[in-house]
């Protein structure tokens, strides 16, 4: 297709099998390849849906015709989310352009301590933190209540229900020893509570170089006493509950703040860079008590729903479902042409 500069055949839309009665995180996902089903069938490109069963992506090569370019909405099985990387690097082994992240940058981003560490040594702020151990319960050095713990592989909120953070060592303890019964085998994050401003950016990658989004606030309004100002699994996915009414995202306009959108742009940026992400992705940063930004997470390919903050930005931006999934699309060509425009 001349819209995408190359040969197109079909889009493909890998989606993982989801279950009737799966849990909305998981299910969202259909959410999202509805969207994209939207964009493609305004640019009028030729698509089919996939569902791929529990990360068997082999199976997808049977799909692709030459010319095929996927969108990879494959996601990890409940439970496994190490098989997110794992599914990308079977396309990446098939010779199939797809959207978003290679399995690189997936592994790393998956990987909450990974990634904090790589971005720590490439000078990115992150909140004081570490490993936890339930059987060798002390804080990591420099690190001080109220802290919140969380699993350090799983995204989407996964393991932030009901009050994540932590004032003392007997709360630590608790929600330690639940955590590591829930997630066994998986490692435990433990930062410092930061309790500023929280943002996120959201970055799409162009034939111009990878676009900042507007950047979007999600503020805390009157919370209810017992709900933590964070953005936990209930504000993520339990619609009508006080997380969710109380939880509001909003566009700062520069004015006063023009100077700190700017800081956290160039965070964003540097993180995108850092970690080696491609297609798109949104940086989480909180302020600090002293007001400085710190990076909490880099999402990879994070959520296209249409309520969700990649989409919200893209709309504050003036771009539509057909204008993003058309820029994802070029996105995944150049890279399989090595880059070239």
């Amino acid at each position: 297709m001349s819209l995408l500069a190359a040969p197109v055949t079909q889009v493909v839309l890998a989606c993982p099998q989801v279950a009737a009665d799966a849990d909305p995180s998981t299910a969202d996902v259909l959410i999202q390849a509805s969207l994209v089903e939207e964009g493609l069938e305004a640019l009028a490109l030729p698509h089919r849906r996939v569902s791929v069963p529990d990360g068997r992506v082999w199976e997808l090569g049977e799909a692709l015709a030459p010319g095929a370019v996927v969108v990879n909405l494959l996601e990890a099985p409940p439970g496994a989310p190490q098989r997110h990387a794992a599914a990308t690097a079977v396309l990446e082994l098939l010779g199939v352009p797809f959207t978003g992240c290679g399995a690189g940058a997936l592994w790393l981003t998956t990987d909450k301590l990974a990634t904090r560490a790589v971005l720590s040594a490439s000078g990115i702020p992150v909140a004081a933190g570490g490993r936890w151990h339930a059987t060798a319960p002390q804080l990591p050095p420099g690190v001080q209540f109220p802290v919140i713990l969380k699993p350090a592989w799983e995204d989407a909120s996964v393991g932030l229900e009901g009050n994540p953070v932590c004032e003392n060592p007997a709360e630590l303890a608790a929600r330690g020893a639940q955590l590591a019964a829930r997630f066994d085998g998986q490692p435990l994050l433990v930062e410092e509570f930061l309790p500023g401003r929280e943002f996120n950016v959201s970055l799409l990658e162009s034939t111009q170089g990878v676009l900042a989004l507007p950047v979007a606030e999600i503020a805390f309004v009157d919370l209810p006493a017992g709900v933590a100002p964070i953005v936990g699994y209930e504000a993520k996915w339990e619609a009508g509950s006080a997380a969710d009414r109380h939880t509001v995202r909003r566009f700062p306009a520069a004015g006063e703040d023009g100077e700190l959108l700017k800081r956290i742009q160039g965070l964003a940026l540097t993180a995108w860079e850092v970690c080696g992400v491609s297609g798109y992705a949104r940086v989480d940063i909180r302020l600090d008590a002293q007001g400085l930004p710190r990076v909490l997470e880099v999402n990879a390919n994070p959520c296209l729903a249409p309520d969700a903050g990649f989409m919200a930005a893209a709309s504050r931006a003036g771009l539509d479902a057909a204008a993003v999934v058309r820029t994802l699309l070029q996105a995944a060509l150049r890279r399989q042409r090595g880059g070239k425009s």
